[in-house]
């Protein structure tokens, strides 16, 4: 490992049944000699809580820890995260090795950091789930009374009069886009429930960071690996509230695309501004369970530079040695199976002095953002429980406007509510499909002040108890966007409207609104359809600043051509880029910005540049073309380099 250039070293966090065989009795010894080995090469270590993985004596023991999945069937032992997080018998086991842990490790100072657990996550529906789910509602609402008035329940006579009579909501999806739910849950039932799921894991994430700050060293930083956003169960903003920073597993070929890598760096980078972000697992070879997806030659270089360039301060390779055994045999790491030195090992090699070389010039930087792409929770799970069109999907909404803006070479961050916006020139703010007044106010206060938002169909709809406000649509955001929603058509997703204007033009799919223009003006109208000749495309000008409402779900190149056309009034230069290559600008070095070019294609990609320019890996030097192999990478001083823009 030392002779690859690592530095750090993760272990430890399946390994239960090693480090505790049987109740109470803790052996250690093995985990010692690792760790000094380890240390002895000047390798530091994060020492996992094995909690992901409990033994099987402890399922045998309490099989009332077993997970009950949404169709009533408890999870079998055999496999990982098959706990309830709820379950007193679990917590009790949990702080047992949790403790023993801490009080052996706690003051040693080859441990860095601790990594808690391995990528929460996941619904249980067991009697202790349903008991929890009761007392959190009791303090959500304090009386029965606000419960049934919050969620409306007069609908279909579902009046509860005892905490007892409140079921867990049926845990399938709705199949899109004209099923049914055999028994559909009241929607504000719905979205408690996943609330209550993802605030499970924040809790027994909780759980574990107090037993290991009562005794370990507070130079010993606490993490977790959060998974991706593709991670549709959890809160990404609970749990990384307790942590010391925050840190997560980045499998791009799974992820399917280089943006939604991207998007999951900007969005988790953003939980704690002040701190650092972790890669734990960065993908380094060919890797599935049943079926095996191979990264093309190049790509575990260039996906280790797009993790740095998004903020990443530390990239830990999931695997070191590809396992002989177990559900992972396919899960590659940089030394095969037989532990001999081979490609991937020598493209780390290389990869680690390159970047040694590149530790002054990057010192302090990071991603500069000029927009910012508002990501929701509650909108999230409101839009799993009633999807409405599979057009309006949450990920794949933001993801065509987080990739469209990526796209046109801008920087983006993905924020979350609460968050500072008066940085960002532009803040998009697509599905915004939950809202409350105090959201509504913070955004009417940005646009007031001079910035640009963006909201797109399906705005305003919910309210926080996942009900209708009786207010028109867009709710509460209606003065602020200077229209209303007087209509809207749901069909079939392939099913597309033309849209037009003097500068505009496009087309919406699955879904797409009527508007009637309170204040407004129309930037586009609808070529066709039932709406044929109403705005499509609004903008609203407050204070100083502007409100854009776009009434349909647009694809990833309607977007774009949107914003590439809306961009430049409003000050921001877009980037003419070829497919497939990104861009991302760093600020903050000692020597002024830099740009890192990343490209995710298969072939060749040329920038066009004016003037010389200045490469820092491979340090060369030259003007005009800067050409990038397959999966090649630049980083060039932005001093000398001007891409050309539309502006």
């Amino acid at each position: 490992m030392a002779d690859a250039g690592l530095s750090l070293v993760r272990i430890g966090e399946f390994a239960w049944a090693r480090l505790e065989p049987e109740p109470g009795r803790f052996e250690f010894d093995w985990l010692d000699e690792a760790i000094g080995i380890l240390a002895e090469e000047g390798l530091e270590i994060v020492l996992g809580t094995p909690t992901a993985a409990p033994p099987v004596w402890l399922s045998e023991r309490h099989p009332e820890i077993q997970a009950v999945r949404a169709d009533g069937r408890t999870a079998p032992f055999g496999h990982r995260r098959h706990y309830c997080p709820n379950q007193p018998n679990f917590h009790q086991a949990t702080e047992r090795i949790v403790e023993a842990l801490a009080e052996h490790y706690g003051q040693d100072a080859r441990i860095v950091a601790w990594q808690i657990d391995n990528e929460l996550g996941g619904r249980c529906f067991c009697e202790a789930c349903v008991d929890a789910f009761h007392e959190w509602l009791r303090e959500r609402y304090g009386s029965l009374d606000n419960l049934n008035e919050s969620w409306g329940t007069a609908f279909w006579s579902q009046t509860y009069t005892a905490w007892e009579q409140i079921p867990l909501p049926e845990g399938a999806p709705v199949p899109l886009p004209d099923g049914f739910l055999p028994y559909s849950p009241n929607p504000g039932l719905a979205l408690d429930y996943r609330r209550f799921a993802a605030e499970s894991f924040a809790r027994y994430e909780g759980l574990q960071i107090r037993v290991l700050r009562d005794r370990c060293s507070p130079e010993q930083r606490i993490t977790h690996n959060l998974m991706s956003l593709g991670n549709r169960e959890i809160d990404h903003r609970a749990l990384a509230e307790d942590l010391d920073f925050v840190s997560w597993s980045n499998y791009p070929l799974l992820a399917g695309s280089w943006w939604r890598s991207g998007m999951s760096a900007d969005a988790l980078r953003t939980l704690k501004e002040d701190r650092p972000v972790w890669v734990l697992e960065q993908q380094v070879g060919p890797l599935g369970w049943e079926l095996l997806r191979t990264p093309r030659r190049g790509q575990l270089r260039l996906l280790t530079y797009q993790a740095i360039a998004h903020g990443a301060e530390a990239v830990v390779y999931f695997r070191w040695r590809t396992a002989r055994y177990g559900t992972e045999q396919h899960w590659h790491g940089l030394l095969d199976y037989d532990g001999r030195i081979g490609r991937r090992f020598r493209e780390v090699q290389e990869l680690a002095g390159e970047l040694e070389r590149l530790r002054g010039p990057l010192t302090g930087g990071g991603p500069a953002a000029d927009a910012a792409l508002l990501y929701d929770a509650d909108s999230r799970f409101a839009l799993q429980v009633q999807p409405t069109n599979p057009a309006l999907g949450y990920e794949e909404t933001q993801g065509r406007h987080y990739e469209a803006l990526r796209r046109l070479g801008l920087g983006v961050d993905v924020v979350w509510p609460g968050a500072d916006l008066a940085r960002y020139r532009l803040v998009v703010a697509p599905s915004l499909y939950v809202v409350d007044p105090a959201l509504a106010h913070a955004l009417a206060d940005y646009v007031d002040r001079g910035g640009w938002l963006v909201l797109a169909p399906r705005s305003g709809i919910k309210d926080r108890s996942n009900a209708v406000p009786e207010r028109p649509l867009p709710a509460w955001l209606d003065e602020l966007a200077g229209l209303t929603v007087t209509d809207y058509a749901s069909v079939s997703e392939g099913e597309t409207v033309r849209f037009a204007g003097d500068d505009l033009a496009g087309e919406f799919a699955g879904w797409y609104e009527e508007l009637e223009l309170e204040g407004a003006e129309a930037l586009a109208h609808y070529a066709e359809g039932d709406f044929a000749g109403t705005p499509a495309v609004a903008e609203h000008r407050v204070g100083q600043g502007l409100v854009t409402y776009l009434a349909g779900a647009g694809s990833e190149a309607s977007l774009r051509a949107i914003y590439r056309e809306l961009c430049p009034r409003r000050g921001l230069a877009v980037a003419e880029l070829p497919e497939g290559l990104e861009i991302v600008r760093i600020e903050g070095t000692p020597n002024g910005p830099l740009l890192f070019l990343l490209n995710h294609a298969p072939e060749e990609r040329t920038l066009t540049v004016d003037g010389a320019w200045l490469e820092l890996i491979a340090e060369t030097s030259g003007s005009g073309d800067i050409s990038l192999p397959p999966h090649g990478v630049a980083l060039v001083s932005t001093a000398a380099v001007q891409v050309p823009v539309r502006s």
